[in-house]
């Protein structure tokens, strides 16, 4: 009977903790995701998902950092994208000799496979299986739902001044899966700059704006003057919250969603 408890009591213990930073929001969100945002002991700003990551305390952001802060909070592991802090930063912690974990993507599936992984590093691999899984499932709900609908043209603003939209990478994978076409699916870089011309041109029968943490304002273009445009003489100009699709953390699928619902809603619309 004693041993009966004392294995109950074990299996009761929770993964133990670690000294974790988190060096952007979706790692922020993550490390909340698979159970130790209490471990945070660090972040950078716009990192306020969940509720509870705005009280932990902020020692940069992605192009500058406290690196004698960091130093003495003598983190175990910091959780860091590669893809969205500068390099120089990236190159200075290396120097230090600390342990990073990169939670960078460049496609939607990467996500799981990185809360997977991540699970493991921290020591938490059964939750991290278990997110993963649940993201895996969901995403493919969602593509079975939408991606085989009737291609929907899509301009996404990425930034007003320049004009600056995507062409590539995760944003353009989730566009695809809800079943839109990106007018900009052919250019060399990941977030051209375009010229309105090239946006008349290609007819766009919806226009997306996110709105996120840093960029400037999205109202500045004057979609109204191109009434030509069918996404403007349909009133399908619509300002969309960025964090959910320009953080790839788990809440990716919520931006994923209102995308494909959108896209959904122009197509349902066009059909009548």
């Amino acid at each position: 009977m004693r041993a009966l408890v004392l294995l109950i009591m074990f299996m009761a213990l929770p993964a133990q903790a670690m000294r974790l930073v988190a060096l952007s929001p979706h790692s922020v969100e993550m490390l909340f995701e698979l159970g130790a945002g209490e471990e945070i002991l660090a972040t950078v700003d716009y990192a306020d998902y969940p509720e509870a990551a705005k009280a932990i305390p902020r020692i940069g952001r992605y192009d500058h950092m406290n690196l004698e802060r960091l130093l003495e909070l003598q983190p175990e592991l910091v959780v860091i994208s590669f893809e969205d802090t500068s390099a120089p930063i990236i190159e200075r912690l290396q120097t230090l000799g600390i342990p990073m974990f990169d939670s960078s993507v460049t496609s939607v599936d990467e996500v799981a496979d990185k809360l997977e992984s991540l699970g493991v590093a921290i020591g938490r691999e059964a939750q991290g299986q278990k997110s993963a899984e649940a993201f895996r499932t969901r995403l493919a709900q969602l593509r079975q739902q939408y991606s085989q609908g009737e291609p929907v043209k899509v301009f996404y603003q990425v930034w007003p001044e320049p004009l600056t939209t995507v062409s590539g990478g995760w944003m353009n994978g989730i566009l695809a899966d809800c079943g839109a076409r990106n007018i900009f699916d052919d250019g060399t870089a990941d977030y051209p700059q375009v010229a309105m011309e090239q946006v008349l041109v290609r007819m766009p029968e919806l226009i997306l704006k996110p709105q996120y943490h840093g960029n400037s304002n999205q109202e500045a273009v004057a979609w109204e003057s191109w009434p030509e445009i069918p996404a403007v003489k349909q009133g399908h100009v619509i300002q969309i919250q960025g964090d959910l699709v320009h953080r790839t953390g788990p809440r990716v699928l919520d931006g994923m969603a209102m995308v494909c619902q959108l896209v959904d809603k122009v197509r349902r619309e066009s059909a009548q």
